[in-house]
């Protein structure tokens, strides 16, 4: 075989070792950068930095030959295991329907088609009015399970029926509508509630839900209050209340823009 070709195949082979490792290091760290940003947004944090702490003790008792300090973490291992599992239940099952449910192609909202003046015309009238609404938009996550809850409506946005969907004592203002490509897919949607902290005593289970569906899935959910008509957002596990009417519509562009990803925007 020629020597010239010998010489480069072997070059071929150490590159791909090299990048084939690189591959392999990117998707693991993909993936606990991914399952930590998932749990940031939970009470499960606390327990996984009590773990972290657990796990560099555990080092630091080998290498500073601390033998009984070793000998009880080395017999609870099991015990922790089993810990895990029960206390990070909630937390395991969002994950794996994240990551089941999740569209891994961006996409994102075609303003040409998305009629979002008539969105944000209706939730500003329903916020005036102090009529309590609560919307979902969807983005990476497929929540065809939370239409499958509600009716289905498949109808084009509009003002009018949205606040008519959401007027008082009408069959569907109890429960969310679920917006998926630019339709009002369905309406008296059941969502999960959530038992965050952020939220206070005066919410009510309407903005649970809201919390709930925005722990639960990447989802942009809104709300307005029937108390106070105060608007509020709910998106990637946050709660940010009071939004102002002239900073609605580009709140509603900036998270749907799959380049804005898991950023917070902050409120002035």
């Amino acid at each position: 075989m020629n020597p010239f070709l010998t010489t480069a195949w072997g070059y071929i082979k150490i590159s791909w070792e090299y990048l084939r490792i690189i591959i392999d290091i990117l998707i693991v760290a993909y993936i606990f950068y991914w399952i930590y940003s998932f749990l940031s947004r939970s009470r499960a944090i606390q327990i996984l930095k009590g773990l972290i702490i657990i796990f560099i003790a555990a080092v630091l008792s080998k290498v500073l030959r601390l033998e009984t300090l070793n000998w009880l973490i080395t017999n609870l291992t099991s015990y922790i295991v089993i810990m895990i599992i029960i206390l990070f239940q909630p937390e395991l099952r969002r994950i794996i329907t994240q990551f089941g449910q999740r569209t891994w192609l961006p996409t994102s909202m075609n303003t040409d088609a998305f009629p979002l003046d008539e969105l944000v015309n209706a939730i500003i009238a329903m916020s005036e009015e102090k009529v309590g609404s609560l919307i979902v938009l969807e983005r990476g996550t497929d929540l065809r399970g939370f239409i499958e809850s509600g009716v289905v409506v498949n109808a084009d946005i509009t003002e009018e029926l949205i606040r008519t969907i959401f007027f008082p004592n009408t069959p569907l203002h109890d429960g969310a509508i679920i917006v998926k490509e630019a339709k009002i897919a369905a309406a008296a949607c059941y969502l999960p509630l959530s038992d965050s902290r952020q939220l206070k005593k005066q919410h009510g289970a309407r903005h649970r839900a809201a919390l709930g569906m925005a722990e639960e899935t990447d989802a942009l959910v809104i709300v307005t209050s029937e108390e106070t008509g105060n608007i509020s957002i709910m998106v990637n596990g946050k709660f940010q209340p009071k939004i102002k009417y002239t900073d609605l519509k580009n709140m509603i562009l900036f998270y749907m823009n799959p380049k804005s990803k898991e950023e917070i925007y902050t409120v002035k």
